[in-house]
């Protein structure tokens, strides 16, 4: 809450997610998706992804955070830490809008049985680490300012909810995006053959898909990141600011909002407002973008010549902006092109007989971040 201790806290987040940090990182990330791969593989019949997915990122952001520790892919949830995070977000985003009552409700016994829960496993993962040291440059070195030896640790409550903080921002941001990508995928297979054709191009059978060395060039691949965000944005309402006390308030447009105020802008809204997205404006187009960048011309987007097109880039910030913005936003991009390519190179996604594509939009609930529905997919090897 207070920017000067922001700013300054964020700076060893910032050192650890340079393009250089990004560059360490990408074996642990690649290990991970080639792990998936292989445990989807491994599935019998109907695969919930949503619960893979979940499973991917949790695994992958404790190998960043804590050089490793949790093995969901190999051994599902036995420490029950996926469970109490879903869980405990209702309650999270209830004390967001009345942040005094949260030192009240953490004495609530079944409450605060949750946050000792995951306290004390992050707490063991930050002591194993610290104990142990860096065996490779994870986010944990620049965290404890490992790679400025000068300077003074950090104090272990600090670094406890660090931990928390990369696994919660990291790890269930980054699942919830690619459940939703791959749930439009199985809803839109037009797209998804679309993608995959582009895959193959890049990636053909033989070459390694976790590497990155084409994504940048994978325009349709980030047409469909960005479109999954835009439709099903991870965190739907926004992220909240407080107008600071001391300013005498703030005008927004032509409205003014008292000192003390909490504000945030409705992502879902922005996201799905024509003026800002149209035609199409609540469906999954990826040609949205390749549209809007010249890529793509109306008539191959299946756009008519004279029809109306709107696409305010300033509108789509699903990472937020400004000085308080998520920054890890390019470890999530890279982590999300990662396992589309190992996934959609290797598999062919059917949705299973008799599911309601309907049921995701019902249990896609908004609680800071989102909570989402199981996805049953059928997959088949890809020949």
């Amino acid at each position: 809450m207070d920017t000067d201790e922001h700013l300054e806290r964020r700076k060893a987040w910032a050192r650890a997610f340079t393009p250089a940090a990004l560059k360490e990182y990408h074996p642990m990330i690649a290990a991970r998706a080639g792990q998936l791969v292989y445990a989807l593989g491994q599935q019998d019949g109907e695969v919930d992804i949503a619960k893979w997915l979940n499973y991917f990122s949790y695994d992958a952001m404790s190998d960043m955070a804590f050089g490793g520790g949790s093995e969901l892919l190999r051994d599902g949830d036995v420490n029950n830490v996926w469970h109490v995070l879903d869980h405990s977000f209702p309650a999270a985003t209830f004390t967001s809008h009345v942040p005094w009552l949260g030192p009240y409700l953490g004495c609530v016994p079944f409450i605060a049985a949750a946050q000792a829960h995951l306290a004390s496993y992050c707490n063991n993962l930050t002591l194993g680490r610290l104990e142990r040291g860096s065996y490779y440059k994870d986010l944990f070195h620049y965290l404890s300012e490992e790679d400025r030896p000068g300077n003074p640790q950090p104090s272990l409550s600090q670094l406890v909810d660090d931990g928390v903080l990369a696994v919660i921002a990291g790890a269930d941001t980054t699942s919830s995006a690619l459940t939703s990508i791959f749930y439009c995928l199985l809803t839109n297979p037009d797209a998804c053959q679309k993608l995959q054709a582009e895959i193959d191009q890049f990636y053909p059978p033989g070459e390694d898909p976790c590497d990155i060395k084409h994504h940048l060039n994978m325009h349709y691949l980030t047409a469909v990141i960005n479109e999954g965000m835009r439709v099903w944005p991870p965190v739907p309402s926004g992220f909240q600011r407080l107008v600071p006390h001391n300013s005498g308030g703030a005008t927004l447009g032509s409205t003014f909002v008292p000192a003390g105020t909490a504000v945030s802008l409705h992502s879902y809204s922005i996201f799905h407002d024509p003026r800002n997205f149209s035609p199409r404006t609540s469906d999954f187009w990826p040609e949205r973008w390749l549209l809007a960048t010249g890529r793509m011309s109306r008539e191959d987007a299946g756009l008519a010549p004279d029809a109306p097109f709107a696409h305010n880039d300033a509108a789509f910030a699903p990472f937020s902006h400004g000085p308080m913005n998520c920054v890890g936003k390019n470890l999530a991009m890279q982590e999300m092109r990662v396992v589309l390519c190992a996934v959609l190179q290797k598999y062919k996604l059917q949705p299973r007989a008799g599911w309601d594509p309907r049921s995701y939009a019902v249990g896609y609930r908004d609680f800071f971040v989102t909570t989402r529905p199981p996805v049953p997919v059928l997959l088949r090897t890809r020949c």
